[in-house]
Order: C-alpha cells, then structure tokens, then sequence
C-alpha cells in the first residue's frame, strides 16, 4: 500500500482511491466514492470497517481549534488509538488508514 501518513493525509481523490482499492479491494475499474470529504460516504465506510474488524469506531467534536473532528478504536482497553482532522469524514478516513496497518 502506498504511504500516506495517516495523520496527516489530506482529503481528496488520492485518499479516497487509495482507500477504495485498497483497503477495501475494490476494482481499479469501479470510481471511487468521496469518502474523505462526504459525511454519508464516510459513514458508509465507517460502518464497514466496523464490520469486517469487529471494532467500533467513536467519533466526537474536539474544542480543537482547526481540528474539529476526532475518531478513535480501542482494540485494548485503556489503549485507544486517536487521530484528529478538520472533518469527520477525514477523521473516519485517518482512523481507517491507521486500523488498516495496525491489523
């Protein structure tokens, strides 16, 4: 998988791609839908990646300034892993990269 950092990576086409192809192994023929910056479509993969690893993704309003939107799993409690963005959808999308790698 090619690196983007996923707690830096941008929202936009590259990020969506690189997550519709392949994380979710869909084919290099099928567009991507704009999980990075449309709210349902990040929701949609939301609820995927909760489904295939069994691990609920929670989501919340930071008092960040510029970064809005937290998304967090914990696979061992008290050990959650946090990513911050300027949207939800780009939070889903951070935290779907880090639970990617961190199988």
């Amino acid at each position: 998988m090619p690196h983007l950092d996923p707690y830096q990576s941008e929202a936009g086409p590259e990020l969506d791609s690189l997550i519709h192809h392949q994380v979710l192994g869909n084919p290099r023929t099928e567009a991507s839908p704009c999980y990075s910056t449309d709210s349902e479509q990040a929701e949609e993969l939301k609820k995927m990646m909760e489904t295939r690893y069994g691990t609920t993704f929670m989501c919340g309003r930071t008092s960040i300034r510029g970064k809005a939107w937290f998304a967090r799993y914990e696979i061992d409690r008290g050990n959650p892993t946090e990513v911050i963005a300027e949207t939800y959808a780009l939070a889903v999308c951070r935290l779907t990269l880090l639970r990617t790698v961190s199988r």
